[in-house]
């Protein structure tokens, strides 16, 4: 049987400002292309709720922004929720809405891992500032999550200035350098010094550098098309005006309407102030933070094993993986190691989340510890292999 080729990667960067020819039928040069009835299925609309959630955030940011002071981030915090009008909807709105765009870039990242969207044209550009977004949207959260002055806030500070110092990073990089970035983190360590300094990361400098990226990424999109629209005959397009506009319109509205809903009805509580007696109380990040500081207190800091190393190499092979993967179908079981190792991924996530939480601080014996990392990995590999095996069999059977 003849293999379906995937379309080759385009590596003239020049190509992407050059006008396209023979453009389906609706379609706007300025970068809004029109596309098939398969372009309406829910999984391919996930960037644009991304988008609709990074639209929201700088709106609503701008607002909090407004009544904000960093002199007293915690008493101005108390003042937006208590003495603004419709503030505690507001800020509580700025978090949901500050989760869901973190859990839609998780999803929208795995789907594009299993279809392998990365590959073909453009994509793998599109792929690699879809990480980097993917990173620049964590660390503006945790950013934002540090702005409120509580103390599980400052703990999360705490703990970022002993990881850039007792961490791989640390010990390999200049001592200079470690200062320096501590510097711009915090400045003089005073409160309003401390507190310009993360407002100024999280609103110009972050946020800026995601809205600048994700234009690019939007626009490669764009010139690439749907990875996985088939050839499509003329008369079967359906226009970008008004279909489109209308469609991405509309799921923004229920989007946006689901999580002012959700806002109204669980407002935020806002927890201890830092400097506040919690006796007894042991400080939990925010679920998007905690996979990172289990793995962190399981893996320890050290050069060759700890979790530092084991973080970076699994961003550079995330990064890599339109240059790695070789296969010359798009399927999910056609890939199985690609979509073994997404698996792998998405399991190794849940259970530093969920063991995070559960005993928060407690390492476990090296023992212990990789008996649960190759129970994932079989848990991973094994059904995806024997799926692939059995899916070949039927094939075999049928012919």
């Amino acid at each position: 049987m003849e293999k379906a080729e995937y379309e080759k990667n385009e590596y003239d960067l020049t190509k992407i400002m050059e006008e396209e020819k023979d453009l389906p039928e609706g379609t706007y040069k300025i970068g809004f292309r029109s596309v098939t009835t398969k372009g309406y299925r829910i999984d391919e609309w996930t960037g644009a709720w991304v988008a609709t959630a990074l639209i929201y955030q700088i709106v609503t940011g701008i607002i909090i922004f407004f009544y904000y002071s960093q002199v007293d981030p915690y008493r101005a915090t108390e003042y937006i929720i208590d003495d603004v009008p419709f503030g505690h909807i507001i800020l509580t709105s700025h978090l949901y809405m500050a989760y869901a765009m973190i859990g839609l870039v998780y999803f929208h990242m795995m789907r594009q891992w299993l279809v392998g969207s990365y590959r073909g044209k453009w994509r793998w550009l599109q792929w690699i500032l879809g990480v980097v977004l993917f990173l620049l949207t964590i660390l503006t959260a945790i950013l934002g999550y540090m702005l409120a002055n509580t103390a599980i806030a400052m703990a999360a500070l705490h703990i970022g200035l002993l990881f850039m110092q007792r961490s791989v990073l640390g010990r390999i990089l200049p001592g200079a350098f470690i200062n320096w970035l501590e510097g711009i983190l915090v400045g003089n360590y005073t409160t309003t010094a401390t507190f310009s300094h993360l407002l100024a990361l999280h609103v110009a400098v972050f946020s800026t550098l995601m809205l600048a990226i994700f234009a690019v990424h939007f626009m490669l999109f764009e010139r690439s098309g749907l990875a996985n629209d088939d050839k499509t005959e003329k008369g079967k397009m359906i226009p970008w005006y008004p279909t489109n506009l209308l469609y991405a319109v509309f799921s923004a509205i229920i989007i946006i309407g689901v999580i002012i809903i959700f806002a109204a009805a669980f407002p935020q509580k806002l927890t201890l102030g830092y400097g506040s007696l919690a006796y007894g109380t042991f400080p939990v990040p925010d679920w998007y933070i905690t996979p990172v500081y289990k793995l962190m207190d399981v893996a320890g800091y050290g050069l060759s094993t700890g979790g530092v190393p084991l973080i970076i190499g699994i961003l550079i092979f995330i990064l890599i993986i339109p240059f790695i993967d070789r296969y010359h179908k798009k399927g999910v079981l056609e890939r199985p190691w690609i979509t073994a190792f997404g698996v792998y991924l998405v399991l190794g996530l849940a259970v530093m989340t969920i063991w995070g939480y559960s005993q928060p601080g407690l390492t476990q014996t090296r023992l212990l510890t990789e008996y649960l990392w190759w129970s994932l990995t079989l848990i991973s590999f094994l059904p995806v292999y024997a799926m692939r095996f059995a899916k070949k069999d039927g094939d075999a059977n049928a012919n």
